[in-house]
């Protein structure tokens, strides 16, 4: 009569362990991270010899094996490597439209304002002694001069904005490395096959995820779910995490920016910090692609900065060759410090400053403008060629995004599919346990009502 408590108990306390894990699973079916659990129930071992020694022929009921989660490793893989290239092509994708935009072209934009300059000389050398028209010269150069300060400046604002993401997400990347060196502690700490043990693998394989979209990882699971992570980008596997030396990070991540733009990503060793290798190009995920836009942008920064350095040389010489109404020798009208776009400003706002005459005429130096302003090496030019190579650029860059992300989608949907929690699977599943668990119940219940009837006999 023991064996029959005994076996209604077991089916008891474990279906109820099996319903208990479905709910689980129900509850967190839209959880990010999350794995389905599985139970596995097994026979319970036989417990020997019965009465008088004779062996017995009843089992001793259900018990549960583990908890194991429905996971795949290689679809995890493939998720973290998409995430990585997908994580680079964003980064680049957004700078670069920030860039765009940063440029200033377009109908009201710098390129637009220099035409506008253009113009108006040209409308000046039908009287260059206007004062009118004087001033609205002088006047154009200056929105010139301050449009291409307002683009070098917002080129400059981009590059700070990579550098402060960089920053975000080297606190990011070390704060996960930091978290799951604890991961890996607490998962040597706890049995396997518990939920506690599925639990700390869900919080390890989520945060392999996140880091993934920012760096490119290699993730070696050890066989008791300890991780170590090395950094997919380098010929020796740079080791970031070790899965033997629980709570320990081999490494961690710093990023620094130069004066021109140039993003450097580097990994400083645990064990000795003056150790920062530079990982620039190996990185991966979205930190290659700020070092990418960096560099991208510093160029961009370095061209239009040439470009406005030229203006200013040009401009100021062209006027040098002239004379003024009142007959000066024309002096420089625009200046620039140290070739920074950001500071190239107009002399004067003193329009009859502007030399339009030269010794064959009243207008001749104005009748010369296009040919010492607007060449194939003038502001316009270089503007245009800055601004088309960078919209090529940008749609290259979006292109890119799109597919990645395309790519991570699909990767995420099959591993989703085979680690995600289906509601009409577990409700089928929760009605068969539920079904196990009365009947176990109704088991005990009987053992009781016979063991209450021999007990009468008495």
């Amino acid at each position: 009569m023991s064996d029959i408590l005994q076996i209604g108990a077991s089916g008891v306390l474990n279906y109820g362990k099996a319903i208990d894990v479905i709910g689980e699973n129900v509850s967190n079916a839209s959880t990010t991270g999350y794995a389905r659990r599985d139970v596995s129930l097994i026979e319970a071992p036989n417990g020997g010899s019965g009465i008088l020694g004779l062996n017995q022929v009843s089992g001793n009921g259900v018990t549960t094996q583990s908890v194991t989660r429905a996971w795949d490793g290689f679809a995890a893989t493939h998720v973290r490597n998409t995430a990585s290239d997908a994580g680079e092509a964003s980064a680049v994708s957004r700078w670069m439209s920030s860039a765009e935009t940063a440029l200033n072209s377009g109908d009201t934009g710098t390129d637009s304002e220099l035409t506008s300059f253009f113009t108006s000389l040209t409308t000046l050398a039908s009287n260059p002694t206007n004062a009118t028209q004087q001033a609205a010269s002088i006047s154009a150069l200056n929105d010139s001069a301050k449009a291409i300060s307002y683009s070098a400046s917002n080129l400059k604002n981009v590059s700070d904005g990579i550098k402060d993401e960089a920053d975000g997400s080297v606190s990011v990347i070390n704060s996960d490395l930091k978290t799951l060196a604890k991961v890996n502690a607490a998962i040597i700490r706890t049995p396997s096959g518990t939920d506690s043990a599925a639990g700390l693998a869900d919080q390890r394989d989520q945060l392999l995820d996140d880091l993934s979209s920012k760096i490119g990882i290699n993730a070696d699971i050890a066989s008791n779910g300890t991780v170590k992570i090395t950094l997919s980008g380098t010929s020796n596997g740079q080791t970031l995490l070790s899965s033997t030396a629980a709570g320990q990070m081999a490494g961690s991540f710093t990023a620094s920016m130069d004066s021109s733009g140039k993003l450097t990503i580097g990994v400083k060793d645990a064990l000795n910090s003056n150790n920062n290798r530079d990982m620039s190009n190996s990185a991966g995920g979205s930190l290659s692609g700020l070092v990418t836009v960096a560099s991208t942008v510093a160029d961009e920064r370095s061209s239009l900065n040439s470009a406005a350095s030229d203006f200013v040389t040009q401009v100021n010489a062209w006027n040098s060759q002239g004379t003024t109404p009142s007959g000066a020798a024309g002096g420089d009208l625009l200046t620039i410090t140290d070739g920074d776009a950001t500071t190239i400003a107009t002399t004067t706002s003193d329009g009859s400053k502007i030399a339009s005459a030269n010794s064959s005429s009243p207008n001749g130096n104005l009748q010369n403008v296009s040919s010492a302003l607007r060449g194939s090496n003038g502001i316009e030019a270089n503007y245009a060629t800055l601004v088309s190579n960078n919209a090529q650029a940008t749609s290259s860059a979006a292109t890119n995004a799109t597919n990645t992300k395309n790519l991570y989608n699909t990767a995420a949907k099959t591993r989703d599919s085979l680690s995600g929690v289906d509601l009409s699977t577990e409700a089928a599943q929760l009605l068969r346990y539920q079904q196990a668990y009365n009947a176990s119940a109704k088991i005990l219940q009987t053992a009781q009502t016979t063991m209450q009837a021999i007990l009468e006999l008495f």
